[in-house]
Order: C-alpha cells, then structure tokens, then sequence
C-alpha cells in the first residue's frame, strides 16, 4: 500500500517498480496518491523554492495518465481507478502478473 507518498519521493518510477519486485505473482498494489496536474507550473515553481528555504518538502507534480502509465509499465494491470474530481487523489488497485 502506498498512500499519499508517490509524490513526495524523488523517483516514483523506481518506486513503484521496487514494489513490483517485491510482490509474488497475484499480488496486489493499492494507492491513494495525489496528482497535482492543476497545480504542475505553480508547484514547479514554489517547489524548489519552498524546498530552499526549508520551508516544504520535496513535492513531485504529475498527472494521473502519468501515474496510470507509471503503474503499468512497471508490470501491473490496474484492476481498479478511481478520481473522485479533478485535482483530487487518484486511488489504484493493481495486479502483479
């Protein structure tokens, strides 16, 4: 289970992947992580900023088709998707084949 940590780790992609090595066949991925594409050029700016000043933490802005895609390519079928809105967390139950 990764619940609102994708987007405050340097490198989702590796992430993800990691879990998928360490999951036996059938097993599942569940996550609840926040896609800030409404925010993206905001975040991009403040980020490094907030981040500078020690004011925030290091904070990745991606879509959800980024996500989606992230899920898959590291090997998972998503079984379930689900936003509630935009700009909202976007919840995934995947599969490791």
């Amino acid at each position: 289970m990764a619940h609102s940590i994708l987007h405050l780790v340097e490198d989702k992609d590796e992430v993800i992947a990691a879990i998928h090595r360490m999951l036996k066949p059938g097993g599942l991925f569940i996550s609840s992580t926040t896609c800030l594409e409404g925010l993206l050029k905001l975040v991009k700016i403040i980020e490094p900023l907030g981040r500078l000043l020690g004011l925030m933490p290091m904070v990745k802005a991606f879509t959800t088709k980024e996500l989606v895609r992230s899920v898959s390519d590291a090997g998972f079928k998503i079984d379930y998707q689900w936003q509630p809105g935009k700009g909202k967390a976007l919840f995934i139950v995947a599969i490791k084949g």
